[in-house]
Order: structure tokens, then C-alpha cells, then sequence
């Protein structure tokens, strides 16, 4: 019993909980559009909603990583600095989607909106969660979860056929939730004892490489998808990841949440090794079971929620299983070597994510000619080389350092 108390007292399982929560607003959304939305008008905002979720991502340039690693007056000038970037990415990626996507004009706009403020969230989230207010970040990352489910029931309401109405509404929530925290922030700063404003733009990049990388690798199945297989696959490919996804996705955001922070925060190697020694084990055991409940409800799922639209076979089914474990690993991974590596070794590991992605591109387009699965294949090649990478960073910040033994007199 003593052993279930302390389980429930983890911070990762507790974040773990709490993405889950909002992963079934991700999961339930995504499911409600497939059904009431012609295959190709899904297929179309599964598209923008991959576009916005890595544009706003990247828009702080890494701003987001360094709150968590530096201590800064969250005022008026570092929204400046996370703003500027976020307004090239946004431009950025309306060019993406306009010439390689041909994306419509006004989704091009839904997209900008989505890019500029989803940053702005991004970053107060990165705040909260570096003064360890969990919940209070865990809300706004999360936000665009419950909005997204709150726009499939209004489509759902409507009887709308068309993508825009929900991109629309998801821009809205990314717009209120930016708002919201930074106004929280501005009316705590002079509670607060930071008063560092500047921080290095290598530095940030360099957070802002590492993060491209596995934000990259999480949305690139379905922007190869297009290129490579029918439209359709890339409609099957969003329930699939709505239902069997949905876990893992949950997983590989709830698996390094909290154990940042808590790593910056250790006193010692001892606590560190143990600190990751304990996650280690946890998230081990969850993935296992997790699994397997994936591989039997998944099927149920699909005849009783989808009523034969979408057919996943399954090889489709053990493809999304073992991407998700490596994604997963990525995570663990990419959170222990932000929190202890040198800036130059984020650097490294920064290129080496990058080369991950320019095998697994290649790997995926080969996959192809197996269908969808192969692509899922190819990309989980990248998330595994990546994860590789930085558990060898990691484990050089872990090593007991050797003693040296003294030549008696």
C-alpha cells in the first residue's frame, strides 16, 4: 500500500495523468472530425493542425529551454525577444504551406495566428514549469488539446463539412491561452527576484536545434505522407494516431516534464543517477503495459467508433507501438541531456539530431513502397538514432568519477 501511495507521489506519473487527461481531448477531437469530416477535408486539417503544432513550437527559438535553465525577468523585453522569431517561423511556414501543401490563403492566416501565439504560450508554459508550478504549465500546454476537442463538438453540433471552422477555433484557443500567461507573468514580476534579461542567442539556437529536431521527427510522418502515399493514408495515419498514437504521444510529453527541472535542481551525481534510475524503471513498466492495452483496444475502438470508414490493419497497429517506444526513449533522453550537458554538447547533439532526420527521411520515402507502415518504420529509425546520441551525452554527466590510487611511502 505504502509502495502505491509513493507511486501516486511521483511527479512524472502525475504528469503522465495529466497529459493523458488532455490527451483524450486530442484523441476524442481528432476521432469526432474523422467521423463527421469528408476523408479529404480530414485529411487537409490533419495537415494544418501537423504544420501549426511544429511552427509553434519552434517559434520561441529556444526561448522556451532557457527559462528553464537560466533565471530571467519574465517582462516586457523577453516577450520582445520571444516575439521577433516567432513572427519569421509564422512567415516561414506560411511559405511551406502555401508552395509545398498548397494550402488555401485564409488556412495560411488560421497558421500565422496559431505560429505567433502558440510561441508566446509555449514560453510562459516553459516559465511556470521552471518554478515547478506543474499545473498551472500543464494548463496552458495543454489548452490546445481541450480547444481542439471543444471545436470537433461544435463542427459535430453544426454539421460542418469543411477544416477551416475548427483550425479557426484552435487559433483562437492558442491566441486566449498567450494572453493569459504572460498577463499572469507581467503581474508577478515584482514578486520575483530575477532581473536578468539577456541571455545568448547561441545558447537559445542551440535549445531551439535540440527541440526542431524531435518536434521535426514528430510531424514527419505526415508531411511525407503526401509526398509519397495517397491523401487517404494520410487521413488513416491521423486515426491512427488519434487512437493507438495517442499513448505513446502522451508519454513522450509526460516522461521528461517534470524530471528536468528536478535534475537541475539536484544537489549531487548520487541524486542524479538515482533520480533517473527511478523514472527509468517507472516509465518502463508503464510502456509495457500500456502496449499491450494499445494492441487490444485499439481494434475496438476503430468497428465501434468509426463504423468501417477507416480500416487499421495489424502491421499498421504494431508500426505505431514500436515508433511510439522510441519516441518515448527520445524524450527520456532529450530531457536528462538538456538538463546536464554543456552548452557545446547541446550544440553536438543538436547536429547529430539533425542527422537523425536526414536519414530518417530518406528511410521513410524507401518505407513506402510497404505501404504506410514502412513509412512509420523509416521515421522511428531517426527517433531511435536521436535518442542514442543523447543517452551517450547523458551517461558522461552520470559516470562516478575514478579514484586514483596513492603509492604508499
Amino acid at each position: 500500500m505504502r509502495r502505491l501511495e509513493k507511486l501516486w507521489y511521483s511527479p512524472t506519473l502525475r504528469t503522465v495523468l495529466v497529459y493523458g487527461v488532455a490527451g483524450l481531448g486530442f484523441s476524442g477531437s481528432n476521432l469526432i472530425l474523422a467521423r463527421v469530416l469528408p476523408t479529404a477535408e480530414y485529411a487537409v486539417f490533419t495537415l494544418v493542425v501537423a504544420l501549426s503544432n511544429l511552427a509553434y513550437s519552434l517559434a520561441p527559438a529556444g526561448v522556451d529551454g532557457i527559462v528553464n535553465r537560466r533565471q530571467l525577468d519574465m517582462g516586457p523585453q523577453v516577450l520582445r525577444r520571444t516575439l521577433y522569431p516567432a513572427v519569421l517561423v509564422g512567415l516561414a511556414f506560411v511559405a511551406i504551406a502555401a508552395l509545398s501543401y498548397g494550402i488555401p490563403a485564409p488556412l495560411l492566416g488560421v497558421l500565422f495566428v496559431s505560429t505567433v501565439a502558440g510561441g508566446a504560450m509555449a514560453v510562459a508554459g516553459a516559465q511556470f514549469q521552471s518554478e515547478r508550478r506543474f499545473g498551472l504549465s500543464l494548463a496552458l500546454i495543454q489548452s490546445p488539446n481541450v480547444v481542439m476537442l471543444v471545436a470537433a463538438l461544435i463542427v459535430l453540433l453544426t454539421g460542418g463539412k469543411r477544416a477551416w471552422l475548427p483550425l479557426l477555433i484552435c487559433a483562437v484557443g492558442f491566441v486566449v491561452a498567450g494572453i493569459y500567461g504572460w498577463s499572469l507573468l507581467f503581474r508577478e514580476r515584482a514578486a520575483k527576484n530575477a532581473r536578468e534579461t539577456w541571455f545568448p542567442w547561441s545558447e537559445s539556437l542551440a535549445v531551439a536545434g535540440l527541440n526542431a529536431a524531435g518536434l521535426m521527427l514528430i510531424q514527419l510522418d505526415r508531411l511525407i505522407i503526401p509526398h509519397v502515399l495517397p491523401l487517404r493514408d494520410l487521413a488513416i495515419y491521423g486515426v491512427l494516431a488519434a487512437i493507438a498514437g495517442s499513448f505513446f504521444r502522451v508519454m513522450q510529453m509526460g516522461v521528461g516534464y517534470s524530471l528536468m527541472p528536478r535534475l537541475r535542481a539536484a544537489r549531487d551525481l548520487s541524486e542524479r543517477r538515482h533520480l533517473i534510475a527511478q523514472e527509468a524503471k517507472l516509465v518502463g513498466v508503464i510502456v509495457v503495459a500500456g502496449s499491450g492495452f494499445v494492441w487490444v483496444v485499439t481494434p475496438l475502438v476503430e468497428r465501434w467508433f468509426l463504423d468501417g470508414k477507416y480500416h487499421l490493419t495489424g502491421s499498421l497497429l504494431l508500426a505505431a507501438i514500436i515508433s511510439g517506444i522510441t519516441k518515448i526513449a527520445n524524450s527520456f533522453s532529450k530531457s536528462t541531456v538538456t538538463a546536464l550537458a554543456t552548452p557545446s554538447e547541446l550544440s553536438l547533439v543538436n547536429v547529430l539530431g539533425w542527422v537523425s532526420i536526414a536519414l530518417a527521411i530518406p528511410a521513410a520515402a524507401f518505407g513506402a513502397r510497404w505501404g504506410l507502415a514502412g513509412v512509420m518504420y523509416g521515421v522511428a529509425l531517426g527517433w531511435l538514432l536521436r535518442a542514442l546520441t543523447a543517452f551517450y551525452v547523458t551517461f558522461r554527466h552520470l559516470r562516478l568519477p575514478v579514484s586514483i590510487p596513492v603509492p604508499a611511502p
